[in-house]
């Protein structure tokens, strides 16, 4: 009789932990949906200790993060450490996970990834969501204490270090808060490469393509696709000519900017498939050249320090391509770089890809 009872009261006390536990993450959700509302702009996001400390001057700002690397090294944590293993890109795991239901959590499931931290949000020393960014995608990570496999005398003094910019791994289980919004449950929390410099206010900007949205209908809406104008007044960083200069930062928080980038490759890769696929043959001319021909236009002008000579940076690649055509190469054609020192504007660059081809034996007809 006495080792039933003792039996039943252990039993009783691991269930009430049990409950306790699940009673605590859900608390600790709730406060998740509330903290969604204020990453949406309708609650202010709380900043204390461990916030982004953006309240500071840009100057005092990279002084603060180069003492915080110093006192993690002085306690033995490489900032910049040499391997994190990732199992799945923030891209694919938001596709392999996109279909779970509000408040569904795979608890049995680990995934790790990693990404750069654009928004941090605090809700208690036991509570942070950060919002990570990876190839574009964007996924919320919700950093518990409950579920954490770092120890809570840890855990806030392990929080405290990250930043918005820095680049962290996180490895934890997937799901959904209450309201939807897709999140990784992290267990765990990696400094993977601190960002030592303030980024522009990411609250500057907002997408008008998404306003009044739920918050998963703007993690899948796109702002900007090719085709249609760039929405700049959402633009987070507007400044024009830092944008150009360091274009870096322009696509670190301008995610609509990525997009001209893929559009351009794209039209690159068209152009040599169709190319390829007719019989041409992609070839490389020199750079360099001894009189500046092909095209009517001033040059740059080089030097060559071996050969004691200068010599002048191609306007075109037109006569090499001509003559491989004479050395019996019928169908040819080039992508690269020409140079034209003339004055430029938004669609002139004195430094531009030009796409030559030249075909034997075909007669065109102009009409």
């Amino acid at each position: 009789c006495f080792w039933t009872c003792l039996f039943l009261i252990l039993c009783s006390c691991s269930s009430w932990r049990q409950i306790e536990r699940g009673e605590s993450e859900r608390l600790m959700e709730q406060e998740g949906d509330n903290m969604d509302i204020a990453g949406d702009g309708i609650l202010p996001q709380q900043h204390g200790p461990a916030g982004d400390g953006e309240e500071t001057d840009p100057t005092q700002y990279y002084e603060n993060r180069l003492k915080m690397l110093d006192s993690l090294r002085s306690a033995g944590v490489e900032p910049y450490p040499h391997k994190f293993d990732i199992a799945i890109s923030i891209a694919d795991y938001v596709a392999k996970y996109n279909s779970l239901g509000a408040g569904e959590h795979l608890l049995t499931v680990t995934e790790s990834l990693a990404g750069r931290v654009m928004s941090k949000r605090v809700s208690s020393s036991k509570l942070f969501f950060y919002d990570l960014y990876g190839d574009g995608v964007k996924v919320q990570v919700m950093a518990g204490a409950s579920y954490s496999e770092v120890a809570e005398t840890e855990f806030y003094k392990c929080h405290s270090v990250v930043k918005r910019g820095d680049i962290v791994g996180i490895i934890g289980y997937p799901g959904r808060s209450s309201r939807g919004e897709l999140s990784i449950f992290a267990r765990n929390l990696i400094l993977l490469s601190p960002c030592l410099h303030m980024l522009p206010n990411q609250r500057t900007g907002r997408c008008t393509a998404v306003a009044g949205k739920t918050t998963r209908a703007k993690a899948d809406a796109d702002c900007w696709v090719p085709g249609i104008g760039r929405n700049t007044e959402a633009y987070v960083l507007k400044d024009q000519e830092t944008r150009y200069r360091q274009r870096y930062l322009d696509l670190m928080v301008n995610h609509q900017v990525r997009h001209i980038f893929r559009t351009r490759s794209r039209v690159i890769s068209f152009i040599r498939r169709f190319l390829d696929e007719r019989n041409f043959l992609e070839v490389e001319t020199p750079m360099m050249n001894l009189i500046p021909g092909g095209a009517s236009a001033k040059p740059f002008v080089t030097h060559h320090n071996e050969l004691n000579m200068d010599l002048y940076m191609r306007i075109a690649p037109e006569l090499h391509l001509k003559q491989l055509v004479v050395g019996g190469l019928d169908r040819v054609y080039e992508i690269g770089k020409q140079f034209r020192n003339e004055g430029f504007d938004l669609t002139h660059s004195p430094e531009f890809t030009g796409c030559e081809f030249y075909m034997a034996f075909m007669q065109t007809t102009m009409t």
